[in-house]
């Protein structure tokens, strides 16, 4: 029985495919001719790959038809630090022999003996790929294109009985981790930033190719000569990946993956990989997932081992884990059920925010370029001036970018004893994906509806001015542009960069500016007092004697106001506090002297 994609295939097509099963091939060659000439001739008619499953002794198990660009992998027994027994020889289209990323996968993945790949041309040439260990990892080998009749000759069963003779050695067996080459266009400082959001995925960086190009080549992103270095470079360092640092189309990451051999995904993809990865609240997680699935809707067609259920490690986390074949349908039924989920969640945090409103708590939200140092500022905060005796849920701190992703708030108490909420955001980045912004909106409500923003700058670094444009930019995208703001420029016990001059002369005249030093609690105090003297102040100092009966209006004042002093007279409690202007009525008859 053929398997596969047949819908559409006439029945003397499926016929002569299922002549393969009579035919056997002897045990030391990778494919008999009379299979190899079957196979071609339907791939060139149908424009299709088809694939063949073959045993040790040299018997057909299973033939599968595919699409033009993949073909499904049969499921196979896997056994531990042994092969399969089993190999797969299948056509490639589009005449090139080169072992795909989705070949390499399914090697590593079901430890097949052998993936075998027909390019099927005028001039068929024929790629082996084998597993081997070396230092005590799973290593792909593949041959040089072979013509035809070279293959014939070639001893499969040598080759991998030998290298299964390898894996049954080795104790312990790892297979090969990723490694990437990255790829960019735009600048060399970006590159930078691409290494590091590698990092933040640990993924290690075996090498950087950069080409100074105005535009993107339509088919591979890069010029034919560059795409040839690429390759060059993935074999010197032995990387099994290419990141690239722009946002690709689907048929960009098919082709690059043909042309190469390897896995590739772009910038956007794996931002999401790192979103999806510290993902932590439930609404963190549905917010990545919702943009990771509008993100892939536009390129379910043409898009490459990024989607494919063989695949693994970047790119395939969160919904990439369900099936290949789900289509554009269940994907838009998804989507719409988790922006349902995310409305409910809005709600929930409306509802909070109007508490707050009516508590008149003024909000300040810090905002800033991933890895600026907002986590740590907002812990050096809410010990110093927590509102509470003790400080509760410390932010995760780590120099990595994107470290946190779930929006915390806490209460901290002004110099002049008021309160106000301080609110950890998510950083921003260049080239954030819009996708990714939509998704976080609810989120970033936070920032929109904040008093006051406190812009966190690292001043360390040589890109702080670049990076504050991008915040900028980002701002304004959200409606949270305008504003009361405070600059403050973190990390100076690190050094300061000569780029701060230029922040100077571009927040001078607006903002006010403080540098500090999160970490080492540098000028943290003096912000303090930026921030008391920034913010309007909306509250009443008043005197009240509130009679002992009352207590629970006492409660109250507690509750709702900032408490200077607190006695207990013969009549009652005398309490001196600061309250917001719009409930002083409720205590006029309480007061002992005048507004202050």
């Amino acid at each position: 029985m053929i398997t596969g994609n047949i819908e559409g295939v006439r029945n003397r097509i499926l016929e002569e495919l299922e002549a393969i099963f009579e035919i056997k091939t002897a045990k030391y060659a990778f494919l008999d001719t009379a299979i190899v000439d079957i196979m071609l001739k339907i791939t060139k008619e149908l424009d299709r790959e088809i694939s063949v499953l073959v045993d040790r002794k040299g018997k057909v198990l299973e033939v599968t038809v595919g699409d033009s660009s993949a073909v499904s992998m049969p499921l196979v027994e896997l056994r531990d630090n042994k092969l399969s027994r089993v190999r797969v020889v299948h056509t490639h289209p589009n005449g090139n022999p080169k072992l795909s990323a989705l070949d390499i996968s399914a090697l590593i993945k079901m430890k097949l003996d052998s993936i075998i790949a027909i390019g099927a041309s005028d001039h068929p040439q024929v790629v082996m790929g084998f597993l081997t260990v070396e230092n005590q990892k799973i290593h792909v080998e593949a041959t040089t294109p072979m013509e035809l009749d070279d293959a014939y000759r070639f001893n499969v069963l040598d080759r991998i009985t030998y290298n299964e003779g390898l894996l049954q050695e080795a104790e312990d067996l790892e297979e090969d981790e990723e490694r990437a080459v990255l790829v960019g266009l735009d600048s060399e400082d970006s590159l930078v930033e691409l290494r590091e959001l590698a990092k933040a995925a640990d993924v290690p960086v075996g090498d950087v190719v950069f080409q100074k190009r105005a535009t993107q080549d339509n088919a591979t992103y890069v010029g034919k000569g560059k795409v040839q270095e690429i390759g060059e470079a993935l074999q010197l360092s032995r990387s099994n990946m290419v990141i690239v640092d722009d946002e690709l189309s689907g048929s960009q990451i098919r082709n690059l993956e043909d042309e190469l051999g390897v896995k590739v995904i772009d910038r956007t993809t794996l931002i999401l990989e790192i979103f999806a990865r510290r993902a932590r609240s439930r609404e963190a997680k549905l917010q990545v997932e919702l943009a990771q699935l509008k993100y892939r809707m536009s390129r379910l067609i043409g898009l490459g081992t990024v989607m494919s259920r063989t695949g693994g490690g970047i790119g395939t986390r969160g919904p990439g884990e369900q099936k290949l074949e789900i289509d554009r349908r269940k994907i838009r039924d998804r989507v719409n059920d988790l922006k349902n989920e995310l409305k409910k969640v809005v709600a929930i945090r409306s509802v909070q925010r109007e508490s707050r409103d009516q508590n008149g708590i003024p909000r300040v939200s810090l905002v800033g370029y991933t890895n600026s140092g907002k986590s740590t500022l907002r812990n050096a905060l809410a010990e110093m001036a927590s509102k509470d005796a003790i400080v509760k849920n410390k932010v995760l701190e780590k120099d990595m970018l994107f470290a946190t992703l779930d929006t915390t708030t806490r209460a901290i108490a002004l110099r002049d004893s008021r309160v106000v909420t301080v609110t950890d955001t998510v950083g921003f980045i260049r080239k954030l994906p819009h996708d990714l912004v939509e998704a976080f909106k609810s989120t970033l409500e936070e920032v929109v509806y904040s008093d006051l923003l406190i812009h966190v700058i690292d001043g360390s670094v040589d890109d702080c001015y670049s990076q504050a444009v991008t915040v900028d930019q980002v701002l304004e995208e959200i409606g949270a542009g305008e504003g009361m703001r405070i600059i403050a420029i973190n990390k100076v016990d690190k050094g300061k960069s000569y780029m701060t001059e230029e922040l100077t002369k571009l927040y001078g005249d607006k903002y006010p500016i403080i540098e500090i030093s999160a970490k080492m609690g540098t000028n943290l105090k003096a912000l303090i007092e930026l921030l008391s003297d920034t913010l309007p102040d909306d509250l009443v100092t008043l005197e009240l004697l509130i009679p002992y009966d009352m207590q629970k209006l006492a409660a109250q004042i507690h509750d709702k106001g900032n408490v200077i002093s607190e006695e207990y007279g013969e009549e009652g409690t005398l309490i001196q506090a600061k309250l917001p202007k719009k409930e002083v009525h409720l205590y006029e008859k309480f007061r002992r002297g005048g507004e202050k």
